[in-house]
């Protein structure tokens, strides 16, 4: 009997120390990444931005478009009325523009991407910091984000997260 004691006495101490665990209760939060990148502040002030540097650049790009587009409209119109030479001048015209035009948009391009990624960066900087501050300071046990099949409203913190991100741009 005494063994039996014993053994009893072991199972009700691992039943209880299984049973621990349990008791403490986790606390799990999602986020939706995607739309704290998209309804941040910091990312439409970084819209903003990116539009207004570049805007200038956007509109010599449109400009050249439009003359090269008149040319080549004068160039229909004109052709048989050209001498051969004026017409071969024309058209090298019409080629050399087209050329640079082309250089234009894909430099425009090149230093447009550049910009922008170097605001996400810093906009995905900011959203991965406010979703730990808040993580901390609710006591999250663990946060997830991408591939989440469904999360309830108790669970999702995105729009803590978005509160955290409109006070960092207020400050």
């Amino acid at each position: 009997m005494p063994g039996i004691k014993i053994h009893f006495s072991i199972l009700l101490l691992s039943l209880y120390a299984v049973a621990m665990p349990l008791q403490a209760e986790t606390k799990i939060g999602s986020v939706n990444i995607s739309l704290l990148m998209q309804e941040a502040p910091q990312a439409k002030v970084a819209t903003d931005r990116l539009k207004e540097s570049f805007v200038d650049r956007e509109r010599a790009i449109l400009a050249e478009r439009e003359e090269i587009r008149k040319l080549e409209e004068n160039y229909t119109n004109t052709s048989n009325e050209l001498s051969r030479a004026e017409s071969d001048a024309l058209e090298l015209k019409i080629r050399e523009q087209s050329r640079e035009l082309k250089r234009l948009q894909d430099i425009f391009t090149e230093d447009f991407s550049l910009a922008r990624n170097e605001a996400l960066k810093s906009i995905q900087e900011d959203v991965y910091k406010a979703i730990v501050d808040v993580a901390e300071e609710e006591n999250y046990d663990l946060v997830v984000s991408e591939s989440v099949l469904f999360a309830s409203k108790r669970v999702d913190m995105t729009a803590l997260v978005l509160e955290r991100l409109k006070a960092i741009t207020t400050k």
